[in-house]
């Protein structure tokens, strides 16, 4: 050991916790020989006051820089007398708990090899030494600190989206290195250093799950049923269409020529199209057309923006919440000539053709069959085989719901396709913070039908491909963020924080999962002790 100064500290790094409630300093990391270590303390808890004396936010100028992990906190170890070995207490709030942890402080020391050479710790390796490696032991464990308190203080995984099982790949790239460590240099460093990594190896892996039954999965199915179903009446629906229209129908192809044929001798003629795809969409001087044809056979054209094709795909996006997301992107249409001919720049040149308007149309491989009609206050048609379909869950949740309840039936309705019940489980408010005063509650804010669809159909994809089920595995303490107030009109607004555990398939085991895709994070509100609401609106 060196004859340097010696000072004293609690071997505990922190960040200040300003933005949140309580004031104080999230615990990020201790050192491998704080004492702390053997105490009760966690990373992530925030400390809140020491040896009685409370953090403040009004006192932060005065307090920060001698706060427990900063960078002058000896200094304040100085001012109290404090020495090596002295018990300080420190109080905690760890989930809304109040806690009081004892530790003691340490003499911060250098430690020295026989050769006189510095070492990480007592019995550690030499800093600058590698031992073969490709770094530095001093660089290589300064890595392994930013690594593994990443994990270590966002257990929840609820501060950034993580992919926890590439990110778990990663890891196990730190054990080798590690073995040899504890092989090598065996003590408390070597010690601490494995603890702390098989510690973030649980974290990342998360929770098994051992009680999912096929049962559990049979919600599954019911996309797969439905579809079946609507795909038995879609091929009928469109066989009689067919037969309806028998009488006005000619070839579509050849094209009756749009510069220097009789076009009106086809005007109003109805005719199949040839399936199409998104190849064929084009945009033409800021409009949209879909093009069907080829060079040698004449071509047609679809305005996409009509109101035909939107209550096509108004109807489309209906049947993919009700029934499954996944549709080949395949369409075939019947249309009516029109008396339009047209030209657009297709695949780099000029070509001319026939508008026609759309009356019916299929879409994937025979899948789902829409009869164009006059639109619902929804902008859409009934397709074929929907008003079989029993499409609501047929459960509906209390009022009186806990948040917990809330999230529990959002994955439910989820699972069984009922989108209508899902999409009563959001806030009709929002609530906006000012930092010159109380926050503000919006309660004109609504979200547009596309908004409620797009993650409706992220939702249903993410469960019935790689998510298997989505489970609480944390409810917040409930916090007023706003104080109700009777004589100004205001609105009490409570909300709480929930965690949602994702579970996936890995080698043939339920574990959680967690991507760039996955929402974890949820906070529910309610207004003067009203229904629980989902804040924000976003997918599973």
């Amino acid at each position: 050991m060196s004859d340097q100064t010696i000072t004293i500290v609690t071997g505990i790094k922190t960040r200040e916790n300003i933005d949140e409630e309580p004031y104080g300093y999230i615990v990020e990391w201790m050192e491998w020989d704080s004492d702390f270590r053997n105490s009760t303390l966690q990373h992530a808890d925030i400390i809140v006051g020491v040896n009685g004396k409370m953090y403040l936010k009004e006192n932060r100028e005065i307090d920060n820089p001698k706060a427990i992990g900063n960078y002058l906190e000896t200094a304040l170890w100085l001012e109290q007398g404090g020495s090596g070995g002295g018990s300080i207490t420190l109080h905690v709030i760890r989930d809304d708990e109040s806690l009081l942890v004892s530790g003691k402080l340490i003499q911060q020391k250098q430690y020295l090899n026989e050769e006189n050479r510095v070492t990480i710790g007592l019995n550690g390796p030499v800093r600058m030494s590698n031992d073969g490696f490709s770094s530095a032991w001093g660089g290589w464990y300064e890595k392994f600190v930013r690594h593994a308190s990443l994990y270590l203080d966002d257990k929840r995984w609820e501060r950034s989206a993580i992919n926890n099982r590439n990110i778990l790949l990663e890891h196990q790239e730190w054990k080798p290195r590690i073995d040899f460590l504890v092989k090598k240099y065996p003590g408390r460093f070597a010690d601490a250093v494995l603890i702390d990594w098989e510690k973030v190896s649980e974290i990342l892996n998360g929770v098994s799950y051992s009680d999912i039954t096929e049962a559990d999965l049979e919600y599954r199915k019911i996309g797969e049923q439905r579809a079946l179903l609507i795909k038995e009446a879609a091929i009928k629906g469109r066989d009689n269409f067919i037969n309806e229209i028998a009488a006005q129908m000619i070839p579509a192809f050849p094209a009756m020529d749009a510069v220097h044929g009789n076009v009106l001798q086809v005007v109003g003629k109805l005719i199949t199209l040839p399936v199409i795809t998104f190849n064929q969409f084009i945009n033409d001087l800021g409009k949209s057309y879909a093009v069907i044809g080829s060079a040698k056979e004449g071509y047609y054209f679809i305005h996409l923006n009509s109101k035909e094709m939107d209550i096509f795909f108004k109807t489309l996006f209906h049947y993919q919440a009700q029934v499954t997301p996944d549709i080949a992107e395949r369409y075939q249409f019947f249309a009516a000539i029109l008396n339009e001919p047209t030209i657009l720049t297709y695949e780099g040149r000029a070509v001319t053709g026939l508008m026609v308007k759309v009356i019916a149309g299929m879409a994937g491989d025979d899948n789902l069959f829409i009869k164009i009609a006059a639109p619902d206050k929804n902008g859409r048609a009934v397709f074929e085989g929907e008003k079989a379909l029993s499409i609501f869950s047929g459960y509906t949740l209390d009022t009186s719901a806990s948040p917990q309840q809330v999230i529990e039936a959002m994955i439910y309705y989820i699972k069984m396709g009922d989108k209508t019940n899902w999409q009563k489980l959001f806030c009709n408010w929002q609530v906006f913070p000012r930092w010159d005063g109380p926050p503000f509650i919006d309660m004109t804010y609504y979200l547009t039908e596309e908004s409620y669809q797009h993650a409706w159909e992220q939702s249903r994809r993410q469960i019935l491909n790689d998510i298997y089920d989505a489970r609480v595995l944390f409810c917040g303490p409930v916090k007023t963020i706003i104080e109700e107030n009777k004589k100004t009109g205001v609105t009490k607004v409570e909300q709480v924080k929930i965690i949602v555990d994702h579970i996936g398939k890995i080698e043939g085991n339920y574990k959680s999962i967690s991507n760039l895709y996955v929402h974890r994070k949820w906070l529910l509100q309610r207004l003067n002790d009203g229904p629980w609401k989902i804040t924000e609106l976003q997918a599973l």
